[in-house]
């Protein structure tokens, strides 16, 4: 009996039917949630729907027993002829349907894992595919030389065959940021290991003694401390590219890897068959690590001295490059000399070794720079083609995603960063600056944690520290945390300019100046040191001629725009014109400055495309609202992408209020109130003296809602000014 009525139920295609209605069901609930959270829907409609298919799921069983679907149409069971039933050509038809559908089902989980992942998914997912590789740090090997001063040649040997090694796809590097660090430690191989994150080490000592060369080589596993492989060589001092070849090759074969062809070609790509020409470049490579003005300007020295030895060392070109790029970056030298010096250094690196990761990924930097933001990424993806374990090139590609505004990404490529280079403080500063843009502020305070790990004496991991108290309102912490930051390194006109900024934030402008009269006097040509100035003369209500005149000189110099230095100045300017209505001034300067920002489309450097508001605010307040709308809306285009990450900014309220749309801006304000803290010059000036001063958001100054906003900040700073005094020694 109950065999032959399970029989019947098969017959009859239930077993089937149920099957496929559960599969439908589960799938459309997904949909349904999917966009009952992209339109809001209220939570009983999701609820509603799974009701509903509770109910239906018997009542299709009950169809499925009672009735049978027939060529004549659907019918009552008992009134078919089992003769003429097709009940079996339904069943295959049912069976068709129901694997559709659980194809489409196992999609839609593939996508819901893959696709949907959170930020925290995603980089933790890229974090197991990078361990999962083969891994090596290259430890420095010590000088057992009796000069001590020949330690730039034993840590050379050791960063080439670190080169060498990163040649390898197959094999994760760590970088020589971290694993040189380990120099003269007695530290547990494991620990080391542990804290490189890789599982093999290599180490050893150069011993140089006139034209003799020794050098002692072992590789360990971490996991065990055994040694799978070491070796003595012996033998002249010319011979230590042989050295360098045979080492590499050795610890290849430990690791059981193997090469192609090519990558043996750019395992040996870094030798020069010129010993003076080799000695000077480590001695630029020593000098690049220290990463001060005066070490980045002897690094150039040593480094041109390799070319002019030997014209054809690519190595020696892509390092050059890179070093003038650094010193661009820092200040130390004007941006135009920096950029064309090491493009031609780069440039040359890439014609002696077409496919060096360094000399690619600069030159994607300084595309970058120019505004050419597509050859930039195909450089940068080219170099991390041929470079996988390259950090540079990898760190350079972070850099762009940062500018497109493809956040997420960015953090995810600097994770990648991280896992070979896990004591970068550099790679955790840009990852701080990303969690803290995305208010991931809790992420962003753990890893800037991790900066003072690394070093407690590093300053930045205080700046870090006060940037992320900045954006949560906390301002007398974010001050005192930048002040410790300036005893860290008394050099930096930088750092005591943020300070001043803090100040003048709260709303002491004595101090204030204090500060910005210590950057002057550390580094008075910086343009971070010139700039201030102009900031704290407007707060106060200083001479608005003698801004002006100063304004227009820094400009005519071409101030480079650090930390919105060249951005203050016109901003003085536009200030003024504003008062006087005349902005014959400040329109011929910014012509002169960014010509190409007034192209159609328009077109400029990097450091141009940061002032195309400012230059559209400029036309249309001018009157020349053609040209003035069309450069604010191909600002938009890119402004769109960054405050889909980050939340509504101050310059986008500005175009409503340019437009006259007072209720666009109010309903945006209202949306950034989450963001109150936000800054609107640069990190750490407040936005209120801008809210309360400037002619363009006075239009809101009866608004309700901005009165409210412009004393809530007022309030606020009172509330952390005395915090901050309270505390003060």
């Amino acid at each position: 009996m109950s065999d032959s009525f399970f029989a019947e139920l098969r017959r009859r295609n239930v077993f089937r039917v149920s099957i496929g209605y559960a599969i439908m069901a589960w799938l459309l609930l997904q949909v349904v949630e999917v966009f009952a959270s992209i339109i809001n829907t209220p939570d009983w409609v999701p609820q509603s729907i799974l009701l509903l298919l509770g109910i239906g799921f018997p009542i299709a069983i009950f169809f499925a027993w009672a009735y049978e679907l027939t060529p004549d149409g659907l019918k009552r069971e008992k009134d078919v002829d089992r003769s003429q039933s097709i009940t079996s050509r339904t069943g295959r038809r049912l069976d068709f349907m129901i694997i559709a559908v659980l194809a489409v089902a196992v999609a839609w989980l593939v996508f819901d894992k893959l696709g949907t992942d959170t930020p925290q998914e995603s980089e933790q997912r890229v974090a197991e595919v990078v361990d999962e590789m083969p891994s090596i740090a290259v430890l420095p090997f010590a000088n057992m030389s009796a000069d001590a001063d020949s330690v730039y040649f034993s840590d050379g040997l050791a960063d080439t065959l670190l080169h060498m090694l990163a040649q390898i796809k197959e094999l994760r590097v760590a970088a020589r940021t971290s694993s040189f660090q380990f120099r003269d430690q007695s530290m547990d191989v494991a620990d080391i290991g542990k804290q490189l994150n890789v599982g093999t080490l290599l180490e050893g000592s150069v011993q140089r003694a006139g034209d003799k060369i020794r050098v002692t080589a072992q590789l360990i596993d971490v996991n065990n401390g055994f040694h799978l492989w070491s070796g003595n060589f012996d033998r002249d001092l010319e011979d230590v590219f042989a050295i360098q070849d045979e080492i590499a090759a050795e610890v290849v074969s430990a690791l059981k890897l193997s090469l192609l062809g090519d990558t043996t070609e750019t395992m040996q790509m870094y030798a020069t068959e010129n010993l003076d020409a080799y000695t000077q470049y480590l001695l630029g490579l020593n000098y690049m690590g220290n990463n001060t003005f005066d070490s980045l300007t002897s690094a150039v020295n040593h480094l041109q001295n390799a070319i002019e030895i030997d014209p054809g060392y690519a190595p020696a070109y892509a390092l050059l490059a890179r070093a003038f790029f650094i010193l661009q970056d820092t200040g130390a030298i004007g941006w135009e000399e920096g950029m064309a010096e090491s493009h031609a250094a780069a440039t040359r690196a890439l014609e002696l070794s077409p496919n060096s990761p360094e000399a690619l990924s600069m030159l994607g930097l300084i595309e970058l720079e120019n505004g050419n933001n597509d050859i930039a990424e195909q450089l940068m993806l080219q170099a991390i083609e041929n470079g996988p374990n390259n950090v540079s090139a990898l760190q350079s590609y972070a850099t762009f995603l940062f500018e497109e505004r493809r956040l997420q990404e960015s953090i995810d490529m600097t994770r990648q960063v991280i896992r070979r280079d896990p004591l970068s403080l550099r790679s955790h500063i840009n990852l701080t600056t990303g969690l803290a843009l995305l208010r991931r502020y809790d992420e962003a305070i753990e890893i800037n944690q991790r900066i003072q790990d690394i070093n407690p004496r590093n300053p930045y991991g205080f700046a870090m520290a006060a940037v992320v108290d900045t954006k949560q309102g906390n301002w007398a912490s974010a001050t005192r945390r930048m002040i410790e930051a300036t005893a860290m390194d008394p050099n930096d006109p930088e750092i005591p300019a943020f300070v001043g900024d803090l100040y003048l934030g709260l709303g002491l402008s004595s101090e204030a100046g204090q500060w910005y009269d210590r950057a002057a006097e550390i580094f008075p040509d910086h343009p971070v040191s010139r700039s201030r100035q102009l900031i704290l003369n407007w707060v106060v209500g200083g001479n608005d001629q003698d801004n002006v005149r100063q304004a227009r000189k820094l400009l005519e110099e071409k101030i480079e725009n650090r930390w919105g230095s060249r951005w203050f100045a016109a901003y003085m300017l536009l200030d003024d014109a504003n008062r006087t209505g005349d902005y014959t001034l400040l329109l011929d300067t910014l012509d002169n400055l960014h010509p190409r920002l007034l192209d159609d489309p328009p077109a400029g450097t990097a450091d141009d495309l940061r002032m195309t508001h400012l230059v559209g605010r400029a036309l249309v307040q001018s009157g020349d609202t053609e040209r003035g709308y069309r450069l604010l809306d191909a600002w938009s285009v890119d402004n769109e992408r960054w405050e889909a990450a980050t939340g509504i900014s101050t310059n986008s309220i500005e175009i409503d209020l340019l437009r006259d749309d007072k209720q666009a801006a109010l309903e945006k304000l209202r949306a950034r109130d989450s963001i109150k803290y936000d800054y609107a010059f640069n990190q750490f000036i407040s936005a209120r003296f801008y809210f309360a001063s400037d002619s363009l958001w006075q239009t809101l100054a009866d608004e309700p809602q901005f009165i409210e906003l412009v004393e809530y900040l007022d309030q606020h700073a009172a509330e952390q000014r005395a915090i901050l005094l309270s505390r003060t020694p």
